[in-house]
């Protein structure tokens, strides 16, 4: 499936046109790209011999559905030195550079591949930048930058930006089942094993790039309530919208929202992402999450 959109090239007129580059991980919507601007590198996602550029020649929703009918082990790999090499080649010789963000490089090796392409090129004004996060984490930044940009800053100040910033960006999430951890070497077989026969759905946080185990829960719903009980006690940044992140159940979502609605009513902004192929393959069907920004 190729998926379309359309643009409204009014949103930049009269700024800097600072290329911003991010990569599939980061969760937007093929339309959202396109108003924003924003070039998206995808990864790719291997059902077995089918290899599918996520989010363009497989959809999110299609993605879940074939996650949940597929004995095949399910692996992403990301983009080739190439692909990354010729889209820093089109910044770098562009009146205003660019700012490319990535995942965190402890989840993929992107970020890692990014900067060797930056440095094969000897790029002087394209800045790459590990996020320490992914999906809806990802997205806060990548949406920052953009802001930025509508601001007038150059390349320079907004990498510098969102390096001051990214430390501030946490996620929660909870998992229906860690097997899709285990798959990908994120956590080891005897405790995927142990939570599945405990039917625990584990809640994780991930800031700064690394992945902890914040609690159990033995129900789902409970699990997922947990997470805004946890975001009523952090200290949030006004200027940002809360996430809530939902892989394939939306209605998971919907009771989230509802929630941080009831128990944070002076939150302005809460809006709902889905999750896609990339972090999809990693926390698998039925999960759901926040991302914020702190103070």
């Amino acid at each position: 499936m190729q998926i379309g959109y359309t643009v409204n090239v009014n949103l930049f007129r009269g700024a800097l046109m600072v290329k911003i580059i991010t990569d599939s991980a980061s969760d937007f919507e093929p339309n959202e790209l396109k108003e924003l601007m924003i070039d998206c590198i995808p990864l790719s996602v291997n059902f077995g011999d089918e290899e599918y550029k996520d989010n363009v020649t497989i959809s999110k929703e299609e993605f879940f559905d074939k996650l949940k009918n597929t004995t095949e082990t399910v692996k992403t790999s990301q983009p080739s030195l190439h692909d990354i090499v010729e889209e820093f080649e089109v910044a770098e010789h562009s009146k205003d550079g660019g700012v490319a963000i990535f995942m965190s490089s402890k989840i993929s090796g992107t970020a890692n591949t990014a900067q060797i392409a930056c440095d094969m090129i000897g790029c002087k004004n394209v800045y790459v930048i590990d996020s320490l996060t992914a999906s809806a984490g990802q997205k806060l930044l990548v949406e920052y930058a953009v802001k930025l940009r509508r601001q007038g800053k150059n390349s320079k100040e907004i990498y510098e930006e969102i390096e001051r910033i990214k430390t501030k960006i946490s996620l929660l999430a909870c998992l229906d089942t860690l097997e899709y951890l285990h798959n990908g070497g994120r956590v080891s077989q005897t405790k995927a094993m142990l939570a599945t026969v405990a039917r625990i759905k584990p809640v994780i946080r991930l800031s700064g790039g690394d992945v902890e185990l914040l609690a159990k829960s033995f129900n789902i719903k409970r699990g997922i309530k947990s997470l805004a009980e946890r975001l009523e006690r952090e200290e949030l940044n006004p200027h940002f919208p809360v996430y809530v992140m939902c892989s394939d159940n939306e209605s998971l979502a919907n009771d989230l929202t509802i929630d941080i609605k009831r128990l944070l009513p002076n939150v302005h902004s809460v809006e709902t992402v889905k999750v896609g192929a990339v972090i999809g393959s990693h926390i698998g069907t039925n999960a759901c999450g926040i991302a914020f920004v702190k103070l």
